[in-house]
């Protein structure tokens, strides 16, 4: 025979228990919807130096593959770095910001200078001024540039990147 224990019905959960779940989903929720706004406007946009370096990078390949000059400018309208040819005829475009440029977006201040050839007795100034040395464009021609640095102003973040004219890497400053 088999042996049937007597045990107490269950009869629910008591208000305490179901106040105390409700509290801990209440707070989950909290912090999951606060984390998801701060990641969804995370990604409304790609840092301008890393998307500078991959316009880099692109006009690099495509110089050397088409044996042709190619330019990388910044296009202020859809805040974007622009790889073009020669006659200004667009190869690709590189945007900072998914879906397009809106009103309430702020539009990084770029600035393209070349190094200018450096002599001096301490072999660091040069014989051109500031303003002769901003360029619209950068060139590249069979997979090399001219020896140039950009200035990147964005979200109150000022940066500035020494480019290597052969392989489009950063070029790390003096230690």
């Amino acid at each position: 025979m088999t042996k049937i224990s007597a045990s107490k019905p269950f009869d629910g959960f008591t208000l305490i228990e179901v106040l105390l779940v409700l509290a801990l989903v209440g707070i989950i929720t909290g912090l999951v919807a606060g984390n998801v706004g701060a990641f969804i406007t995370g990604a409304q946009y790609e840092p301008p130096n890393r998307v500078l370096k991959k316009a880099i990078l692109d006009a690099i390949y495509e110089s050397s593959e088409s044996k042709r000059a190619t330019f990388i400018s910044f296009e202020v309208n859809s805040s974007s770095f622009q790889v073009t040819d020669r006659a200004g005829y667009q190869i690709n475009s590189h945007p900072i910001y998914k879906g397009g440029l809106d009103d309430d977006k702020e539009v990084p201040k770029v600035i393209f200078k070349a190094i200018g050839p450096q002599s001096g007795s301490d072999g660091g100034s040069t014989i051109y001024d500031e303003d002769e040395l901003i360029l619209s464009r950068i060139p590249f021609h069979y997979g090399s540039s001219v020896p140039f640095e950009v200035e990147i102003d964005f979200n109150e973040q000022f940066s500035r990147h020494r480019f290597d004219p052969f392989s489009g890497f950063v070029l790390k400053g003096k230690e």
